[in-house]
Formats: C-alpha cells, sequence, structure tokens
C-alpha cells in the first residue's frame, strides 16, 4: 500500500507534514486491517473526528466507532463516505492533502472499498499492486 510521507503533505499551524503523514498512515493501517472497533484508538478518533472527511466527533470515541464500525455494513458507508469527502482547502489550513492521498488508495485497491466482504476470508483479494492484506476479526 502507498504510505503517505511528509513529501506528500503540507505543514499547517497546528500539525507539521511529518504529523500529518503519521496519522494518514495509521487511518490507512486501520482501513487495510478491517475497521475493527476494539483496534479504533484515541489517536485515531482525534484524527478522523478533527481532520478528514468532515467527520464529527459523535460524543466520543465509542460513539464514532459504532456509527461507523460496528457492522460490514456501516464498515462500508465510511469507505463511501470516505471516497465522496470533497478534499478540499489549501493544505496549509487543512488536511486536505491526506484525505486526497487516502482516497487516492482506496481508488487503487478496489478490494479495500467493499469491508463487507471481509470478514472470514484470510485474504479477501488478489492486489498484486501491494501487500496489503485485511486482517479479519470480530
Amino acid at each position: 500500500m502507498t504510505r503517505l510521507t511528509p513529501g506528500d503533505c503540507t505543514d499547517t499551524q497546528w500539525a507539521t507534514a511529518e504529523e500529518k503523514a503519521e496519522a494518514g498512515n495509521q487511518v490507512l493501517a486501520f482501513i487495510e486491517n478491517g475497521l475493527h472497533s476494539d483496534a479504533f484508538t484515541n489517536d485515531l478518533y482525534h484524527t478522523l473526528s478533527h481532520h478528514l472527511f468532515g467527520h464529527i466527533a459523535h460524543f466520543n470515541r465509542h460513539g464514532f466507532a459504532d456509527v461507523w464500525f460496528a457492522t460490514p455494513d456501516n464498515k462500508a458507508t465510511f469507505i463511501r463516505h470516505a471516497l465522496s469527502a470533497s478534499g478540499l482547502g489549501d493544505p496549509t489550513w487543512t488536511w486536505s492533502d491526506v484525505e486526497q492521498h487516502i482516497q487516492g488508495v482506496l481508488a487503487d485497491h478496489p478490494h479495500l472499498k467493499e469491508p463487507s466482504a471481509w470478514p472470514g476470508a484470510p485474504r479477501p483479494h488478489s492486489c498484486p499492486s501491494c501487500r496489503c492484506t485485511p486482517q479479519t476479526g470480530s
């Protein structure tokens, strides 16, 4: 999977390019590994609810996870939402650079677009362009 590098990101007043790249890579790894609620950390919650795809806090991390990651259908809705988000704005003020990179990765790896197909399959896709292997779990 194509990882973000600091060179792909722009510093903002509040986050360095390195911080944006690291957070974006955490989001990509979370998606690649199946969007499991038990792997939804406080750092991921902060990144998604404050910076990416127009998300809101949903009161707390657990509420956010209940809305987006509780079922395969919720996970698929999360992916569709990420793909349809505008990703607009000046990356010196927003995380539009990170959003656009994540959207590009999702577009290049169609198996990540449908998490509802993941449960029970140790490698639910054939992806010759990368070594991604979404993990299954509850």
